[in-house]
C-alpha cells in the first residue's frame, strides 16, 4: 500500500511517477491492445475508496488493474469497437495514493523535478485540480514524449492521470485536456466527490 505521509510532497512524487510499475507490471501496450478480456467501463481502486470511470469512448483494461492503478485505452483498442465514438487515440493511466484531506496537490513544477519533465506549459489549477502538458521519456516506440498530467483529491487519495499519445495525435493537443479533465469528473461524480477548491 502506498500511503503519503511526508510532509515533503517529494518522496510521493517519486511513487506517482514510478506506481504505473507497482507489482512489476510496467506499460506493456502490445498485450493490452491484445488482451482477452472484457475490458471495463468502470472499475473500484483503493478497496472501493475510489471508482474510476473513464471518459467517453474509453475503457478500462482489466489486466491493468492493481489497487492502485488503472490503465485505459480507446474502447475499440481493447476489443469494444461499438464504444469507441470517435475518441482520440491514446493511452490514459490513473494511479493513487493516500492523502489527508488537507493535503496540498504537487505543483507542476514538482512533478516535473520528481520525474525528469521538462517544458512544463498550459497549467491549469482551480476546482481542486492540476492539469499541465510537458516533455518526457516516451513510454514506448510510437509514442509521443509530450503528454498531459492532471492532479486530483479523490477519495481520500491523490489522484495522478497521465495520458501519452502518438505524435501528431489529438491526443496530446487540446482534446487531450478534455479527456484528462473528464476523466477526473466522471471519477469524482462516481466516486462521490466534490472538488475542494
Amino acid at each position: 500500500m502506498i500511503t503519503w505521509t511526508s510532509k515533503s510532497p517529494f518522496a510521493a512524487l517519486a511513487l506517482l511517477t514510478l506506481s504505473a510499475c507497482e507489482g512489476g507490471q510496467g506499460f506493456s501496450f502490445a498485450r493490452n491492445t491484445a488482451s482477452t478480456s472484457t475490458p471495463l467501463l468502470s472499475a473500484s481502486l483503493a478497496g472501493g475508496a475510489v471508482d474510476v470511470v473513464p471518459p467517453q469512448g474509453y475503457c478500462i483494461d482489466r489486466e491493468s488493474l492493481k489497487r492502485h492503478f488503472a490503465l485505459m485505452a480507446r474502447c475499440d483498442a481493447l476489443g469494444l469497437p461499438d464504444q469507441a465514438s470517435g475518441a482520440p487515440k491514446g493511452i490514459l493511466t490513473l494511479s493513487l495514493i493516500e492523502a489527508t484531506p488537507d493535503q496540498p496537490l504537487p505543483t507542476p513544477q514538482d512533478v516535473a523535478s520528481a520525474a525528469g519533465l521538462t517544458q512544463v506549459r498550459e497549467t491549469d489549477s482551480g476546482d481542486g485540480l492540476t492539469l499541465f502538458i510537458a516533455e518526457g521519456p516516451a513510454p514506448t516506440d510510437g509514442m509521443s514524449g509530450r503528454h498531459w498530467r492532471g492532479m486530483a483529491q479523490i477519495g481520500g487519495h491523490i489522484a495522478s492521470v497521465t495520458l501519452y499519445g502518438a505524435p501528431q495525435s489529438p491526443a496530446i493537443s487540446d482534446a487531450g485536456r478534455a479527456l484528462v479533465t473528464d476523466l477526473i469528473r466522471r471519477t469524482r461524480a462516481k466516486t462521490g466527490d466534490q472538488p475542494s477548491v
